[in-house]
């Protein structure tokens, strides 16, 4: 891979090293490394107020001073380093040729790259008139040939495209994962409605992305249109492998995004395409809740009942905020049409009135695939977890909200009465246990003492301490079942396990912990746990701390200390601890040995207490218990 004088921002280098942005600006204005002064890398130029660094200069200066969470710093940057000036579109084009023939770019010819692009294209759907008046720079086709050689397939490379500094130049943010997880799980349970065999996606509307996300799962994605957004639709298609076609006949499922988009625009959209659906096909729409959803005021209002009064809405749901990248404080809302007619009594819900824990997407389809099913009988009789009828009448004539706020389903008296008294059951074994009292009798020390502290540094050199370094464990070879407990100290409670004979395999190099060993982690901020046990792997980049005999401090006093720093990244060199005589170290350990435990049995009593609380809410609720408290004098 050339470099070729490629640069990059520090936004870039963040990505390459796998850290947050500020923590680069940091490294620049701190040049020593662990004792050695190794300055980074001086900008070359400057462009639109951004600074540019030599990518060849930033990958060796991360070899050297080992910063960055990236081992293959090396490999990923020449797929970070992104031509000045170049737009997201061409180099998308150009990775679409890539991709399409297998071949490299760098060393053709004008003619050549035509000539390529006429026999992978030549009904001139997506990329012959692109490539035909396309004049790239050198640097440009290089580029796409070191982010295909730098990705894992394709798709991959495109990814890296779409979340990289050309399209942050752009200044669009799309939908968060989350977001694109319900609309997905909506849209297959419109599919499977319309025939289990699977139909084809029709994208509609002016926003990609989302369509692009979820085609994946249908027959094909039909593409209607020759305008240079829909050629880039089949573009982008052809780069993750998915099968396009021209306009698809129903059954199908029509996907629009309309965020980002005025309510003018929104409501214009929405009515066209309500107006264009057929027999066996639905429709999709995902924008913002405040036109989707919430009341609307005058011409605005007017102009949603038009298309309201044709009964082709089916579902409507509003989301939680925080979907959406641009503007996470705004809510979106989502739509699921039907044919004209089919529909006096939409389904609705307002999602955010659920937790993170209620809300399960595949709950929610089954609700979806039911209402775009049920006639207006089959509506009243269902039980829904997430929806609830909405009288169309009423929406129309009280110009009242789509989806009233905090809408969800009416829940019926529950017959799981045992469920209910258990939950009660079991956070009652616990809030009803005593809690022991933690006291300490304390009294003048005789005499007076020398004070004496050293820092954690100090005890290493002299060989009263040792560090160890943890090691990368990758989370899938967790194995619930495991007995050998992987720690990390930013997370001592959530340990996970590993499988022994797969710990002896798998990292044979890694450090165990030894009964007493503290493991601390330096970022976010000073935090320690001490491993009473032994036998642990510990998680990077947590450390080891062993403590050696005849110190003067205990594990147990010197993660006290640790995790009562100000809450700030430090250096574990530079904490201090104190040193003691034997007697005063056993028994300040001991002391916060068992100020630690009555620590942990006040959090389970009010993890308990917690517990209990929900559990009485809900068994109320269902009709399934009544509660006598008992009260002690």
């Amino acid at each position: 891979m050339e470099s070729d004088g490629a640069t990059m921002a520090l936004q870039d280098v963040a990505d390459l090293a796998r850290v947050r942005r500020q923590v680069v600006s940091m490294w620049r204005i701190r040049p020593q490394v662990r004792g050695q002064y190794l300055p980074f890398p001086e900008p070359v130029e400057t462009s639109g107020g951004i600074e540019r660094f030599p990518r060849d200069e930033v990958v060796a200066w991360l070899a050297r001073t080992g910063r960055g969470n990236n081992a293959e710093a090396n490999l990923d940057a020449p797929a970070l380093s992104v031509p000045e000036g170049v737009s997201l579109d061409e180099l998308v084009t150009w990775l679409c040729l890539a991709t399409l023939t297998g071949q490299e770019l760098a060393e053709t010819t004008p003619e050549q790259r035509l000539a390529r692009a006429r026999s992978v294209d030549p009904a001139d759907e997506m990329l012959l008139r692109e490539i035909a008046v396309a004049a790239p720079a050198t640097s440009t086709l290089r580029f796409v040939d070191d982010l295909v050689e730098a990705s894992y397939g394709a798709r991959e490379a495109l990814d890296r495209l779409e979340q990289g500094r050309a399209a942050r130049a752009r200044g669009a943010r799309d939908l968060t994962s989350e977001a694109v997880g319900l609309i997905h799980a909506v849209a297959n349970a419109c599919a499977l409605h319309l025939d289990p065999e699977g139909v084809p996606l029709v994208h509609v509307g002016p926003v990609t992305s989302v369509t692009l996300a979820i085609a994946e799962s249908f027959a094909q994605l039909a593409v209607a249109g020759d305008t240079a957004d829909l050629r880039d639709v089949r573009r982008r298609a052809a780069i993750r492998g998915i099968e396009t076609a021209g306009a698809a006949v129903a059954p199908s499922v029509r996907v629009m995004s309309v965020v980002g988009r005025t309510a003018e625009e929104i409501l214009d959209l929405l009515d066209n395409l309500v107006l264009d659906l057929g027999d066996g096909e639905l429709a999709v729409v995902v924008g913002p809740a405040a036109v989707l959803c919430d009341d609307l005021h005058g011409e605005q209002e007017k102009h949603r009942a038009q298309t309201l009064r044709s009964e082709s809405l089916a579902v409507a749901l509003r989301l939680p905020r925080g979907l959406w990248r641009e503007a996470h404080r705004q809510a979106l809302g989502l739509w699921v049409c039907a044919p004209g007619g089919s529909s006096r009594h939409p389904l609705v819900a307002d999602l955010a009135a659920f937790t993170r824990d209620e809300l399960d997407l595949d709950d929610l389809a089954s609700d979806v695939a039911a209402a775009v099913a049920a006639t207006a009988l089959a509506v009243r009789s269902r039980a829904f977890r997430y929806l609830r009828p909405h009288d169309l009448q009423r929406i129309l004539s009280a110009r009242a909200a789509v989806v009233p706020r905090g809408a969800r389903a009416a829940r019926l008296a529950t017959t799981e009465l045992d469920r209910h008294i258990a939950a009660i059951n079991t956070g009652t074994l616990v809030t009803s246990e005593p809690i022991q009292p933690f006291d300490v009798l304390v009294e003048r020390a005789p005499g007076s003492m020398l004070l004496s502290r050293r820092s954690l540094g100090e005890l290493k050199d002299m060989k009263q301490l040792r560090v160890l370094r943890g090691s990368r464990i990758n989370p899938g070879h967790a194995d619930p079942a495991g007995s050998v407990r992987v720690l990390a100290a930013i997370d001592p409670h959530r340990s996970m396990l590993l499988d022994p004979f797969d710990a002896a395999r798998l990292y044979p190099q890694a450090a165990r912990t030894e009964p007493g060993d503290v493991v601390i982690a330096e970022r976010p901020r000073p935090v320690a746990t001490v491993d009473d046990h032994g036998g642990s792997l510990v998680a990077s980049p947590s450390k080891i701390l062993r403590i050696g005999p005849g110190v003067g401090i205990g594990p147990h006093t010197v993660a006290a200390i640790i995790n009562r720093l100000p809450d700030e990244p430090a250096e574990w060199q530079t904490w201090n601890v104190p040193i003691l005589d034997t007697a005063e170290m056993e028994q300040l350990d001991a002391a916060l040995v068992a100020a630690a435990n009555h620590e942990a049995s006040l959090r389970r009593h009010l993890a308990a207490t917690g517990d209990l609380v929900s559990a009485m809410i809900d068994g109320v609720a269902a009709g399934a218990v009544a509660l006598t408290v008992r009260t002690t004098q």
